[in-house]
């Protein structure tokens, strides 16, 4: 299938590598199907959207930030998790060239199931990140 992007031009790719976000993600509700895009040779990842050409997130691992995830049994049902080892977890990253600054969204981590090819946004409150963000070292974030 043809897709058309502001960033990558047209983009011929088999739907079957597509992600479908079936809540959209938060403040782009009405978007559903994405596609990861690896970005040259570094940690980074493209989430470009299938429907909308301008519309595209940066994500990285959140290893690669220091951070670490437990992600609870309930948080991977939405993208019907079988097998520990189809979660993927990625983290938004927004960039500011000015003062040449990395700021993760690690509080809205985004969930994958690469087998099912579903994926959402989880958006944690505070007793989640208690729980379930740590730092390389272990450290609670929260």
């Amino acid at each position: 299938m043809l897709i058309e992007t502001s960033r990558f031009g047209t983009l011929d790719l088999d739907e079957k590598v597509f992600i479908e976000f079936p809540w959209g993600i938060p403040g782009f509700e009405q978007v559903k199907r994405y596609v990861l895009l690896e970005h040259r040779q570094g940690p980074f990842q493209w989430l470009q959207a299938v429907d909308e050409p301008s519309l595209a997130f940066v994500l990285c691992e959140p290893e690669v930030l220091g951070l670490r995830y437990s992600i609870p049994r309930e948080k991977a049902m939405p993208i019907r998790l079988e097998a520990s080892e189809d979660l993927v977890v990625l983290v938004m990253v927004s960039f500011d060239r000015q003062q040449k600054r990395i700021s993760p969204h690690w509080r809205g981590p985004m969930l994958f199931n690469s087998s099912s090819r579903l994926g959402y946004q989880w958006s944690m409150d505070e007793e989640e990140i208690k729980k379930n963000v740590r730092e390389a070292d272990k450290k609670c974030l929260g």
